[in-house]
């Protein structure tokens, strides 16, 4: 188990790497040859240590078995989900598959606030794009947990909430004003915020009803602190 973990390890340096590969829903055979294209290095130990695996091989336990159990380790801890058995594709061992899916790719239907949001407006429909990237969330949870995670509008915290449901409280709002022309644009932390579930839908609703942008302080204005 401790050679695994080790092996883990290796995977996670490259895995905020590869989430932006991992669109929709992938396979254990498809996040491998992801790993053969993009992180050759990891591909090779795993090679080495296994061999390439395969039907013919000989061997049992293979480089996919250390992904599979890899992908299986990442569903425990909520950041991709199982969503069960497919058919493979040619050349693999198994007729099946399992096929995954990021956690934070799989969204609730549009609400009535989103769909007012980017009707007729391509600028703000990037906005929704840029801030459902697969990552974005986590990234920005693990730079605010330091100073503790809290929203940037009203200030509730979750700390009522047992430690390891907390952050289920929290959203990621690209607070920048989107580009007139939708183009692209590289996001940084500093393009980010925090917002409670409550105040990331109030603050569509604002701009559909405005029918302009609004800035996270004209928020805080409008809604106030309620963490109390």
């Amino acid at each position: 188990m401790a050679r695994e973990t080790e092996l883990f390890d290796l995977i996670n340096c490259e895995w905020q790497r590869l989430q932006p590969h991992l669109v929709g829903s992938f396979t254990t055979q498809t996040f491998r040859k992801l790993i053969e294209s993009e992180a050759p290095q990891v591909w090779s130990i795993l090679v080495n240590r296994y061999g390439p695996g395969g039907k013919g091989s000989g061997n049992y336990y293979s480089p996919s078995n250390i992904l599979f159990n890899y992908l299986r380790d990442k569903a425990r801890k909520g950041d991709v989900v199982n969503r069960g058995y497919v058919p493979s594709l040619r050349g693999w061992g198994s007729h099946i598959v399992v096929q995954w899916e990021l956690a934070n790719q799989i969204l609730p239907p549009a609400t009535e606030e989103d769909r007012e949001f980017i009707e007729g407006k391509q600028a703000l429909r990037t906005h929704l794009v840029r801030e459902r990237a697969a990552g974005l969330r986590g990234h920005l949870l693990r730079a605010r947990l330091p100073t503790g995670l809290s929203c940037d509008i009203c200030g509730v915290t979750g700390i009522e909430l047992e430690e390891d449901i907390r952050d289920a409280v929290f959203e990621v709002h690209h607070a920048s004003e989107p580009l007139s022309d939708g183009g692209e644009k590289r996001t940084t932390i500093d393009d980010l915020a925090l917002l409670c579930a409550c105040c990331h839908r109030l603050i569509h609703r604002l701009v559909s009803v405005r029918g302009q942008w609004v800035s996270i302080s004209e928020a805080q204005e409008f809604i106030g602190n309620r963490n109390s």
